[in-house]
């Protein structure tokens, strides 16, 4: 990838700081947008200009698009309890913020955005592994102002020359996954076992997901980076894991068991998720290079050395 003027949207969330650190490694001007509600400060790399803002607001990001590149747009409202709790107010960050920042690419002349979606936009797959052409049957909000983004990408393609692709991530985990509040499962039964605490389950761990590590998804966008036109690539692991497994490969690398608490059925969750992945190894000759057991291991290393009770 040739040396780019780049704007990350959410540049200081779990992701995001790992796409910036990656960037500025390779010698990119990179620029951060981020208002912190959902990213931390300490992750902003020093290397980037950081503008501490919403993706809401057309004056910085009038400014902070000047002479840019390529966006990577990871800004988003991500927490899927909260987006059936409160649609609205995702639909508006998701769908309608994005837009903003479409729009102020238009004025800005920047023509090519990376976009963080995710594979809620399947629902509940007929079939697995799930290839992009899969419906599309998202089964909670989050999932459908990721489609619908994709939807108005596509559009900004056809309509304007705006090229875009979009990364559906599967389940991502890994170190500086600061979430707040936690939901995800990786960090939140690390903490619970740490904390002398029960991991709590739902559907009695029988969920079958598909993990990857988050420095094989950052490397993922920069691969595609290059790509004309429109594009939307799976973004995962290629394999299946049943959380119960999942969570026995954490107790293993800690050296220590515990009862588990099993809470039932849970609204928006999906049985089965698994990602094929042939389509973006085709395209740019991407695909995971850290196994389930090593980025396991540096994730809990993360937690032993930074968990406080």
């Amino acid at each position: 990838m040739i040396k780019k003027t780049i704007l990350v949207t959410g540049g200081a969330g779990f992701i995001g700081s790992n796409i910036v650190k990656l960037l500025c490694d390779d010698g990119h001007s990179v620029r951060i947008v981020d208002d912190l509600s959902f990213g931390f400060e300490k992750f902003v790399d020093n290397r980037a200009k950081f503008y501490k803002a919403s993706i809401a607001n057309d004056k910085v990001l009038d400014e902070a698009l000047v002479g840019v590149d390529t966006v990577f747009h990871l800004a988003a409202s991500s927490i899927i309890k909260y987006s059936i709790e409160n649609p609205m107010s995702y639909i508006e960050n998701n769908v309608l913020n994005g837009v903003k920042l479409l729009e102020s690419m238009r004025r800005a002349g920047v023509k090519k955005i990376i976009f963080s979606s995710s594979a809620s936009v399947y629902g509940e797959p007929e079939e697995i592994p799930i290839k992009e052409s899969h419906p599309k049957k998202p089964m909670q909000p989050y999932g459908a102002t990721k489609l619908s983004f994709e939807n108005i990408l596509q559009a900004y393609y056809h309509s304007f020359g705006v090229e875009s692709t979009s990364l559906r991530y599967f389940n991502a985990y890994g170190p500086s996954d600061e979430q707040q509040p936690v939901t995800r499962a990786v960090p939140t039964w690390i903490k619970q076992i740490l904390n002398g605490e029960p991991p709590t389950v739902y559907w009695s761990g029988n969920q079958l997901r598909d993990y990857v590590f988050v420095k094989d998804i950052a490397q993922a966008h920069l691969a595609v980076a290059e790509l004309d036109g429109w594009n939307v690539f799976n973004i995962g692991s290629g394999t299946g894991i049943l959380m119960r497994d999942l969570l026995q490969e954490i107790f293993l690398i800690l050296g220590m068991e515990t009862k588990i608490i099993d809470r039932g059925e849970r609204p928006g969750d999906p049985e089965r998720l698994v990602a094929d992945i042939s389509a973006i190894y085709k395209a740019v000759n991407w695909r995971p290079e850290v196994s389930l057991h090593d980025g396991m291991l540096e994730t809990v290393r993360y937690y032993k050395e930074n968990f406080q009770k």
